[in-house]
Order: C-alpha cells, then structure tokens, then sequence
C-alpha cells in the first residue's frame, strides 16, 4: 500500500507534517516504538508508531530520524495522545532526512492504524502469493498449456519484462528459442 492510501482514510486521523513529495512510498509494514534506537527491528518499508517517549530534549529528534531513514522505513507517525502537538524539532529532522511524518491524532489507537495497515498489507501478498501459485502452476502443466522452455520463456517475457534464449546442447545446435520480444539467435559450439 502506499502512504498516500493512509491520508484517504478519515478513520485512521493522520495528518500530513511533512513528506508531501515522498507520498508514492510503499508501506510493507507497521512497528510501533519507543526506543531511542529501533534500527535491529527495522527492515525498511516500515510506517513507524511512536508516542515520542524516546524525546527527552529537542537534541533527541534527529539522531532519531537519522536511524528511521537509514533503515529505509516509509514514514513515521506521531502521537499526541500523551505530549500534545508534534514538536517542531522532529518535524525539521523528518523534513532534512525526506522521511514522512504524520500526526496521529489522540482519539486515535494505534492499533487501529495497525490493524488497517496489516489487512491491507496482507490483501496484497496474498494477489502476489496467487500469482506465484498460477506460476508454478503453469511451469508444472504438462502438454501444450504448460511446461517445457516455451512456458519458461513466455513467463520470462510477460511477467518480468526479461529476453531470454534457451541455448541447445552442441548436438542438437539448430534449434534456439526465445522469450517473445527478443531474436532467436543460434550460438554454434555452445
């Protein structure tokens, strides 16, 4: 899903601080945290949860943010259940690293947005995960509707964009086959 999708929800109360340029990114996942360092956790393409209980001083925010965008995460999003307003100093190093930042506002859970974030997640790797099925499916079937180098080379062309050549063994060096979009070419003493 991407960031963007999280603003259209009204349910979620996310109000944009920063990041209008970086709204394309995709979120893979959600962390919440409180931890000055969260970096061991983090995998990248992650919406980040915090309450700001990692801030003790304005100094805290940017080593903070350095860490979140050095661990390639989408966006973060603060709460102001329990400190009010977002402070102006993680707003300013949010803004310096192009990491996102969104306000939660207090009526808000963050399991909420968990939850949201996760069914939404999870509905997308599941159309992957069929697409994986269908794949496989179309590898293994035997006859003209699958298998052999011509379902490789076809699945190569559509799915992935890929040229490929199946190249012969020297005995049988006449026939070439290629994924569609490319020449067949014929590679004599290969």
């Amino acid at each position: 899903m991407r960031l963007r999708a999280l603003l259209e929800n009204d349910a979620l109360g996310l109000r944009l601080l920063g990041g209008e340029d970086e709204l394309d990114r995709t979120v893979r996942g959600v962390m919440t945290t409180d931890l000055k360092d969260p970096s061991r956790y983090l995998s990248g393409g992650e919406l980040v949860l915090t309450g700001l209980a990692w801030r003790a001083e304005p100094a805290d925010s940017e080593p903070f943010v350095r860490i979140l965008a050095s661990a390639g995460v989408a966006a973060l999003a603060a709460g102001e259940a329990e400190l009010g307003p977002v402070p102006d100093d993680l707003v300013a190093a949010c803004l310096r690293h192009r990491l996102p930042l969104f306000a939660v506002n207090e009526s808000v859970a963050f399991a909420t947005i968990t939850e949201h974030v996760v069914r939404q997640v999870s509905g997308e790797r599941a159309g992957d995960l069929a697409a994986v099925v269908d794949r496989h499916r179309r590898l293994m079937t035997s006859g003209p509707a699958g298998g052999g180098p011509e379902v490789v080379l076809d699945l190569l062309g559509s799915d992935l964009d890929l040229r490929a050549w199946v190249l012969s063994p020297p005995a049988a060096r006449s026939r070439a086959r290629e994924s569609p979009g490319g020449r067949a070419r014929r590679h004599p003493g290969r």
